[in-house]
């Protein structure tokens, strides 16, 4: 009997990698191979279509084995059950091959449900997530993540995927953030810009803004914490020096390996270092491999003109998880409304020189301050615009 492929049929197989396609071929030219080929009456190739190609190129006459099926649907089922049954598969590759299988279990389970109140057993049971997690042989959840990635991941993620160098809840949970991302987007486009005369926002760089000088009582801020944005810090002194009233304070975010040289530069300056301030995490925490640290807090670093005579704060404050949809650094506001409402009073100006999404104006805004802010990024600062608006609102 000839042996015919179908590539309907051969689409079921999932590829083996070179490794163990050589493995394969080496066993079988050792050893022999007396497992049959399992073919049809027609001769179409239902299981074994790896063995076949290979004893084609060793020149092995193979042997087959008939078995017919009562219609295509289930040879169809049988050929993509027997991959999945025989050879060690990857989760995301056998959940891709029930993704297949599926339409072809609908309608199997169709046909058998129509055999009821005909006195003839149901084969098989309708189609349900339980029975398609349990065919994949993962959890329901991981399933259902895995139909996610099938159909919304990138083919360089599947490959990273399917070579272990990604999970598939690692990539399901990028696709689930990028899509509320999108979703955040969508909606605030359709928010009208209306900001008060006592909101301005700049986009430009913080250096090339102009902010009167000894107008401001409070500069909380964001900037950079890599290593190649430090220059910024020395910029933000010098800027902050002229802006700042006398009494007015800077509270900045920074990076812990930084502290010493950012203190170094704001006091060159002419600031004055007033006190740490520790933000305890509520999200995830960083581990700092190199150090063999496991981050519990944030740093940031309160620095003054002249003598602070304001209220008692805490220096430590728990954060809230801040959703990343639409700034990668996006930090809590719990931060900024704590620090807000007591170094400044109702109509002081607080000035966000790294506005990024509007965080720290948004928390500025409802407690009735004014504000100025500068981005340069222009999605970002229209991102922002919107924000502030919409909390306004």
């Amino acid at each position: 009997m000839k042996l015919v492929i179908n590539e309907e049929y051969a689409n079921l197989v999932s590829p083996l990698t070179q490794i163990e396609y050589d493995s394969l071929k080496e066993s079988i030219k050792t050893d022999g191979w007396w497992m049959p080929i399992i073919v049809n009456s027609e001769g179409v190739i239902l299981d074994g279509h790896h063995r076949n190609k290979i004893c084609q190129e060793l020149g092995i006459q193979t042997k087959h084995a008939i078995r017919d099926f009562p219609n295509k649907n289930d040879e169809i089922i049988f050929v993509g059950e027997s991959n999945l049954t025989r050879r060690h598969m990857e989760a995301l590759k056998r959940i891709a091959l029930v993704k297949k299988l599926k339409p072809y279990y609908e309608k199997r389970a169709k046909e058998n449900l129509s055999q009821v109140g005909k006195g003839l057993p149901i084969l098989a049971k309708a189609d349900t997530r339980e029975s398609l997690s349990k065919q994949a042989d993962v959890s329901h959840g991981t399933y259902d993540k895995g139909i996610k990635v099938l159909d919304k991941a990138t083919p360089q993620d599947i490959d990273l995927i399917n070579n272990g160098r990604k999970t598939i809840t690692k990539v399901f949970r990028d696709i689930i953030k990028n899509e509320k991302k999108e979703k955040r987007h969508a909606a605030l486009k359709e928010i009208q810009v209306n900001l008060p005369e006592n909101i301005t926002l700049h986009n430009s760089e913080f250096q090339k803004a102009f902010i009167p000088g000894n107008s401001v009582s409070l500069i909380f801020t964001d900037p950079p914490y890599h290593e190649k944005y430090l220059y910024l810090y020395e910029d933000l002194a010098i800027h902050a020096s002229r802006v700042l009233r006398e009494g007015g304070s800077l509270i900045c975010y920074v990076g812990h390996y930084a502290i010493g040289k950012i203190i170094n530069m704001m006091e060159k300056r002419g600031l004055s270092f007033h006190w740490p301030i520790a933000v305890i995490h509520a999200g995830p925490s960083a581990s700092v491999f190199g150090r063999k640290i496991l981050v519990g807090y944030k740093p940031m670093l309160w620095f003054t003109k002249g003598k602070y005579e304001g209220e008692f704060v805490r220096d430590t404050i728990q954060s809230e998880f801040q959703g990343k949809e639409l700034h990668e650094w996006a930090q809590s506001t719990v931060e900024a409304d704590y620090y807000i409402k007591y170094l400044t009073i109702e109509n002081e100006i607080v000035y966000d020189p790294f506005l990024g999404s509007g965080t720290f104006g948004v928390a500025a805004a409802k407690l009735k301050r004014q504000f100025i802010g500068c981005e340069i990024d222009s999605d970002h600062f229209n991102t922002a615009q919107r924000l502030i608006s919409e909390a306004l609102a």
